[in-house]
This record gives C-alpha cells, structure tokens and sequence, in this order.
C-alpha cells in the first residue's frame, strides 16, 4: 500500500464515508497515517459536523484538548489566552481520533487514578487546563484540584490549591452558593445565622479567576438577598428585597473588571442567560405567570446588555405564551444560542385530553424586521426533568416510574431507534456517540470504575465538571480518575 501513489489516497480518503475504516487505514503506517491526516480541512468538517461547538460540552472538550496540545506554544508567548484551535495549530484527524476515543474510555471505564499534589507555593504555576472545585460548607475548607502543565514538554500533573482568603473575615464563614465557568469562580459567603433561614439571605459575593487563586477575591457585592448565574466571563445578579420594593438584575462583565454593571429593574422570577459574547450578553427574563381556570400564560422578555453601551441594556422583544403549570413547577432550560424549554414538573394522573402543553420548545428568530420569540413544538408529557442532547439534536426527557425517552430538538417526535436512551458516564462527560454507535450500544454498556472496591465516586460534591476526568475516593483520600489518552 506505501507504494500507491498519495494522490490515490488522498482520493480514497476524499470520498470514503467510512470514518472507523479510515482510522484502520491510517494506523497500518507512518505514510498513510500522514496521508489520512494530511486532509485537515476535511476532518475539520468531519469534526464540526459530528461534535458541533453549539454543543457546550463539546465546546468544552474541544477547549481543554487544544490547551493541552497547544502548551508549548502558550509557554512561548509567556501568556495563557486560549489559542484558537484553526487549521494551521491543530492536527485534525488527531482530534477527531481523540474526541471518539475519549467517550469509548468513559463507557468502558478505561482512565488512569491520579493522585493530585498539594501545590509547592501559593501560586502554582504553569498552564492551567482545567479546574474542579470541590465544595465545603465551611469556605477555609474549600478546595481547587486544577490539571496543569508546569513546564515545557513536562505531561500534565493535578495541583490541589485552596483560595486566597486575605482581607475576608473568613472563620467560621459559610458557602451558601457557588458557580463557576471556565475562567471564574463565585461564591456568596454568610455568617452561619443565616442559612437557618434557608437559601442566600444576607451574603457577600466574591470572585477569583482561576489562574489567580493565590491573590485575594474580588469583592462584587454586599448583603446580596437572590440569586445568581455564571457563565464565561459573565455574571449575572439577581438581587431582591424584603420591603417588597420589584428587584433588580446586576449583570458584570468579569473579563474587564466593570465597576458599572449593566442594570435591568422590574421582576423577574426567572433568569437564563441565553447568549454571551465577549462584549454582549442576552438574558431571557421570565416577568409573570398569570392563571387562567386551566393553564397560565407565561410572559418573556428578551434583553441585550452590553455594559459601557448608551444604553447598556435594551428590550429587544417580548413573548407570551400559554402552558399548563404555576410558577413552582414550571422550568425552563437553554438550549442554545437560539432556542430554549419550557416544562412542567408536576406529577399527574389526569387524563392528558384537552390538555395544554406540558412541554413546549422555543425558537428565537432574528430578521430585518426584528427579534421574535416564537413556539416550535409543543406537546403533553409527564416528566421530572429535561436534558438537551444538543451535539445529537435530541431532547433527553425523565418520565415519572418508566424511565427515560428521547425527543428529536427539530420536531419533539419520539426517537424509536435508540433501546439506550442515557449512560451515567454520558450524563457525567457530556459527551455522547456518534448517533450510527448509539442505536448499537446495549444494556451490557455501563460506567463502571474498574469493580475496583477501593475506588468510589460516592461523597464527594463538585460545582464544576469535566469532560475528560472525574473525582473519585481512592483509599478514603479524593483522586482524580482520568479518561484522557
């Protein structure tokens, strides 16, 4: 085969469908690896099409792989901004091989247990990968287990570090809530009086970036009584108060330290952050519920904040819908960029004729005449719960006593071809198989660690995940199980 003149095989490469076959093909030699590989633009497209960025977790997988591969590089410029993966950086047959090989590990239970290290100083250093926050209720407990590559052409060691908490009356200080992104980490701290009260009643909001552990947190907020969401360099605040005075949303910008936020006044009894940008964010506000004898219309606002901008917030469109629930069991859940659900968690056993919908997907659609918020599908169904599949254009639906069923994103039908509708290793990575793998994957597939009684995944609670390792016990001590190659 060395002898087939590369044209021939650049050919065979071009219109093969056969993806397994060609990775075959590739591992027989050196040249014919070189001769797969060489058509980076084709398995760019084979990449984006299978594992598309749309995708949060495969955004993520593909994220933490080009920080991984691309180390030397950031080393050179002595800086860590996330390089962009493009052609002329990446090896993309190899990342395609890499983002397949990584969801068989996890199904197959195939890692490596990696006991992290406490780090040598306050800073630890290096190229940060990825971090995973192990929560305490006590913050001088809290603990960050980061993957970081500490010199040049050294393999990536775990670091366990804790937080700077100089200049915060820390002792005896309670976490009653943290969220963090791939950059930033939030926690709202209470003296422990408070949270005999249940939920964030009187806390102080405060924010590292997860490269600057060892420096003290940025103050972002006193007496704090709501709620808040993180995502990116974003954070959103939701801020409430007693004397029945309507709220306001507080949105940051944590990338370039805005001391003016933008500001959103008026209820709101839920927030998604729908759409974010480096210098823009789109929030969905839900303003009402209003009960009707049999459903309830529920109205939306769609608003852009761009802090800095006159003025830095505008209501771009505004939606009302009818659907059967009362603002406790009605939940919503983003999609993507363009689209978001709405469902009912209420358990029932009245018939479902005549019924409103229980669930119901919504398309933002954006045109020369405007934003508009419209409804796609929508049907009845019981459930507890939704997960989007968004990489696989499904819908993961939990029913009440019969387990789960799978919805097609495009028109709500019910998936038939699929006998295995979740792993809990594809719930814990995010990272699903290639839908062609996925109707032939058994009862016979499940997680497993290794039937090794010394390691467990029990005890241990996290605020952030990752796509590729996963925090286990080994020996009554946390380790690190990783399913990279």
């Amino acid at each position: 085969m060395n002898r087939v003149p590369a044209e021939i095989v650049y050919r065979i490469v071009y219109v093969s469908e056969d993806e397994a076959a060609l990775v075959a093909l590739a591992a027989t030699s050196r040249w014919l690896y070189a001769c797969v590989a060489a058509q980076r633009k084709l398995w760019r497209l084979c990449f984006e099409r299978d594992f598309p960025k749309q995708d949060e977790n495969e955004r993520r997988w593909l994220q933490l792989y080009a920080r991984t591969h691309l180390a030397d590089l950031l080393f050179a410029k002595k800086r860590q901004t996330v390089l962009l993966p493009t052609e002329e950086l990446l090896d993309w047959f190899r990342v395609y091989c890499n983002r397949r090989a990584t969801e068989y590990r996890w199904r197959h239970g195939l890692y490596t247990t990696q006991q992290p290290e406490q780090a040598a100083s306050t800073h630890a250093g290096g190229i940060r990968l990825q971090s995973i926050i192990l929560s305490q209720r006590m913050i001088q407990d809290i603990r960050v287990v980061s993957q970081r590559i500490l010199a040049p052409q050294q393999r990536p060691i775990w670091v366990t570090e804790q937080p700077c908490w100089d200049g915060v009356d820390a002792d005896g200080m309670f976490a009653a809530e943290g969220q963090c992104s791939d950059e930033y980490l939030v926690i709202a701290v209470e003296p422990p009086g408070m949270l005999m009260l249940g939920g964030s009643t009187n806390s102080t909001l405060y924010v590292w970036h997860l490269n600057a552990f060892h420096l003290p947190p940025r103050l972002i907020m006193n007496k704090h009584t709501g709620f808040i969401r993180l995502y990116k360099n974003w954070l959103v605040v939701r801020k409430y108060f007693m004397s029945g005075t309507p709220g306001i949303t507080f949105v940051f910008d944590l990338a370039k330290h805005t001391t003016r936020p933008g500001i959103i006044e008026g209820g709101a009894s839920r927030i998604i952050i729908q759409k974010a940008t480096e210098n823009s964010i789109r929030l969905l506000c839900r303003n009402e519920v209003r009960q009707e004898e049999s459903h309830a219309r529920v109205s939306w606002r769609l608003w852009d904040v761009m802090p800095g901008r006159e003025p830095p917030t505008r209501c771009l469109t505004v939606c009302e819908t009818q659907f059967y629930a009362d603002d406790s069991h009605l939940q919503t859940r983003r999609i993507d960029d363009s689209r978001f659900v709405m469902y009912n968690i209420a358990f029932w056993h009245h018939s479902v004729e005549n019924r409103p919908p229980t669930i119901v997907l919504m398309e933002i659609t954006e045109s020369n005449a405007g934003v508009a918020i419209k409804e796609k599908w929508s049907l009845v169904q019981e459930l507890n719960n939704v997960e989007p599949i968004v990489s696989r254009d499904l819908l993961l639906v939990t029913v009440p006593l019969k387990g789960h069923r799978l919805l097609n994103l495009s028109d709500g039908s019910l998936v038939r071809d699929i006998s295995i509708a979740t792993l809990d290793c594809w719930s814990k990575s995010g990272l699903y198989p290639l839908r062609s793998r996925w109707t032939n994957v058994t009862e016979a597939a499940r997680d497993h660690l290794k039937g090794d009684p010394t390691l467990t995944s029990d005890g241990l609670k996290t605020w952030s995940a990752s796509s590729n390792a996963r925090m286990v016990t080994a020996n009554d001590a946390p380790a690190i199980a990783d399913y990279s190659i």
